[in-house]
């Protein structure tokens, strides 16, 4: 503590030698649903996990993770245009995502 306030950061240490807490929480998926799962996540669980390993002296970042069910919604997609014979690359960006959204949509 310093001046009676706590060093805050996004950034671990890179000079603390201890094994770094790293947690890489998830984004909303594809639907732009929420669940339990973000519930529990976002300002509960994974805020007290940091801080405990923060407490512990260990380098931690808590750093916003990838859309999980985004990745396998891009690969079920990827694979439907396959058997078309069209990749996602041929297609464009702004494309694939209109094909996104329509099979989302399903």
């Amino acid at each position: 503590m310093n001046g009676g306030s706590a060093r805050v950061s996004s950034q671990p240490d890179e000079r603390n030698s201890n094994r770094p807490f790293v947690m890489m929480p998830p984004l909303p998926n594809v639907t732009g649903d929420l669940h339990l799962g973000h519930a529990l996540g976002f300002g509960g669980y994974e805020d007290l996990m940091a801080r405990w390993h923060r407490m512990r002296g260990e380098p931690t970042l808590w750093m916003p993770g990838t859309d999980h069910a985004g990745i396998i919604a891009q690969y079920v997609v990827e694979q439907e245009l396959a058997k078309e014979g069209i990749t996602r690359q041929a297609l464009g960006r702004e494309k694939f995502l209109e094909k996104m959204w329509r099979w989302m949509d399903l």
